[in-house]
């Protein structure tokens, strides 16, 4: 063997080890936001298509069902929704550039009762265009309180659509 050949041999040792080494550290770093949004939209999917009885009142299944017919590419967060001024955790959607937190009471009057503690001088109705820094549109529907953070109107608008609409409601006999 020559000098050539075996300084051949080393190199490619080392850069497969070198590889091996970029690999494994890939590994360590976890998902890439891509992937992270596509497990989010596919847990969004299998909420969805879950048994969900529609019985007047809103559940994350008929919501993330409702956004998902509306047409929005919507994201299940892994975390709980949080807000200082609600006592219980909600559900985070990501819906593009915007995010949804939703808080499923046991009734409207739950609901009223959790909205009447917000300042409500911090939001900008979902049908007003947007303003600079941007402001939280409150939406309420039936059992549903949601928190929307979006600079686009026409998708602030479609969300709040949406969930106005009002919640599903059961099957006239």
């Amino acid at each position: 063997m020559n000098h050539t050949t075996s300084g051949r041999r080393v190199a490619g040792a080392a850069l497969l080890a070198g590889a091996a080494l970029a690999a494994a550290g890939a590994c360590k770093a976890g998902p890439t936001p891509q992937q992270i949004a596509q497990q989010q939209s596919q847990h969004a999917q299998a909420v969805a298509s879950s048994p969900c009885p529609p019985d007047g009142s809103w559940k994350e299944c008929n919501l993330t069902e409702r956004l998902l017919q509306a047409g929005m590419g919507v994201r299940l967060d892994s975390a709980p929704a949080k807000d200082s001024a609600i006592a219980q955790a909600g559900v985070l959607y990501h819906i593009g550039r915007a995010t949804l937190e939703a808080y499923f009471f046991a009734d409207s009057n739950a609901r009223k009762a959790a909205a009447a503690k917000l300042d409500t001088s911090k939001f900008i109705d979902y049908m007003a265009t947007q303003v600079y820094p941007p402001k939280t549109s409150m939406l309420q529907s039936a059992n549903l309180l949601a928190l929307l953070v979006s600079q686009n109107d026409a998708q602030r608008q479609r969300i709040g659509d949406a969930i106005t609409a009002g919640a599903p409601q059961p099957a006239k006999k």
